[in-house]
């Protein structure tokens, strides 16, 4: 037989078992919660490419760009999604696979502070209490960080939140108002949800009161964070599956209250997808539009902005996105981590930061990131899912400190940072792309020269044999 979605026509079989078959994508047919028959595409399995198959991880198969160094922090069992420092700086880590939260003491030792949980999948602390969000609810655990960190307070069900289908992570978080901001992904791949918590963002009390649907039209927007300069919010969103290689394009989101996001009727900047006949395209001019899009199906998770004081000063603010990697593309995609520049509050261009578990050749992966972080000394900590690995990414190339450049007479000027200079031999700085004259030099502080005629804002770049880093200065 021949189905017509209005995306496109293809010949298709059904099998005993009810399964829809065809070489690429994989639609068919669901009875939604309210009786009606829909087009589905998440219920079936994609037979026209094979999977992307996990192999042993090697950690030098990693890379990052130059000036970065990679390691393993720990090892948590249990598959580890989100991550969050609690308040006495301590690392802790949802794990999602095993029902258990697991916190990473200094000397080293891996944790077991909570256990018997359902699909726990991201942490939150206010004060000393800890926020866990499971598969149907928030959990609020009071006075949750003793000396030996092991959580004996029992759980207090704040919020309840829909349950079953397909997206079953809940992520849960404190927004700089004080209240806590609550994402629950679709429950099929495109339908009409009877209930509105789902494909949305909440917003409630820090008591679990006021629940209010913040956006929606959102398939599954798994990881949020405010923008440390515009104070936006930002969330990631997984396009839905089936209509293509490279459509629709996961986004970064900039959330509006009362936004509409478009799923399921529309997708990327406002383009209708005619799922089926309860489709309706025509909501799509009022919808809001990405901030930024991704490539589809990389299964854009975790998102935060550096704001630490250990990387270039170029990256602060910059967001850090885990993409968790595709499962039904020909071509697979995602398996790393993303650095989206954004310093200027908006997002400007992407670059890869953390890869290497993705080989294309043999189609397999190593590992799957979930979610980047910053922490207290400025390093980077990812969660990889699939190894249960926490990585840690340092920089130790030249840094320059946030304002450090500063005239200290005409023409001349005085740059500080750290690791700035190791050997003379290897090290340059310009203006503009244009080589200056250095009076000093040290690991923290080159003072040089700049050419007359130079005016307006000038990118001063530092180089040695490690990386580069710059900063723009005014020059009147």
């Amino acid at each position: 037989m021949v189905l017509d979605l209005g995306i496109e026509k293809r010949s298709v079989t059904v099998d005993a078992r009810g399964w829809v078959r065809w070489s690429r994508t994989i639609l068919g047919l669901g009875q939604g919660a309210n009786g009606v028959w829909l087009a589905l595409a998440v219920a079936f399995p994609a037979l026209g490419q094979s999977p992307v198959n996990s192999r042993p991880f090697r950690i030098e198969e990693l890379q990052t760009p130059p000036g970065y160094e990679v390691s393993i922090y720990a090892r948590i069992p249990g598959s580890p999604r989100f991550l969050t420092f609690a308040p006495n700086g301590v690392l802790y880590a949802a794990g999602y696979g095993n029902g258990t939260v697991a916190a990473i003491a200094a000397d080293g030792r891996v944790v077991t502070v909570l256990s018997g949980l359902r699909g726990p999948h991201s942490l939150a602390f206010q004060g000393g209490d800890l926020y866990v969000a499971v598969y149907d609810g928030v959990l609020l655990f009071r006075d949750a960080l003793p000396e030996d960190l092991i959580v004996r307070s029992q759980p207090e069900r704040i919020i309840s939140l829909p349950s079953g289908g397909g997206h079953s992570s809940r992520t849960a978080g404190f927004g700089p108002d004080g209240r806590i901001y609550v994402t629950a992904g679709s429950s099929c791949n495109f339908c009409s949800e009877t209930d509105p918590r789902r494909a949305a963002m909440m917003r409630y009390e820090a008591d679990g009161s006021g629940q209010s649907i913040l956006a929606r039209g959102l398939r599954n927007s798994v990881g949020y964070a405010w923008h440390p300069i515009t104070g936006e919010l930002w969330a990631t969103d997984n396009g839905g599956d089936g209509l293509g290689e490279d459509s629709p394009p996961d986004e970064i989101n900039v959330i509006r209250e009362g936004g509409d996001y478009g799923w399921p009727d529309c997708m990327g900047r406002r383009r209708p997808v005619n799922w089926g006949f309860q489709a309706q395209p025509g909501r799509c001019p009022d919808t809001l539009e990405p901030e930024f899009e991704l490539q589809a199906h990389s299964a854009a998770l975790g998102i935060s902005f550096y704001t630490g004081t250990q990387f270039p000063a170029s990256f602060q603010n910059d967001a850090l996105v885990a993409f968790h990697g595709s499962w039904n593309r020909n071509e697979p995609t995602g398996f790393k981590v993303v650095r989206v520049h954004s310093s200027s509050g908006r997002a400007t261009g992407v670059e890869d930061f953390l890869w290497g578990f993705l080989d294309t050749r043999t189609r397999t992966r190593s590992g799957r990131p979930v979610r980047a972080l910053s922490g207290p000394d400025g390093a980077v900590y990812i969660s990889d899912d699939a190894t249960g690995n926490i990585y840690r990414v340092a920089y130790t190339g030249p840094r320059i400190s946030p304002g450090g450049i500063v005239r200290a007479a005409p023409g001349i000027y005085e740059l500080y940072g750290e690791n700035l200079m190791r050997d003379p031999v290897q090290f340059s700085i310009t203006a503009n792309g244009e080589e200056l004259e250095t009076l000093y030099l040290s690991p923290n502080q080159v003072n040089f020269i700049v050419p007359e005629g130079l005016y307006g804002n000038v990118t001063i770049t530092v180089k040695n044999e490690r990386a580069t880093d710059e900063a723009v200065i005014s020059i009147e």
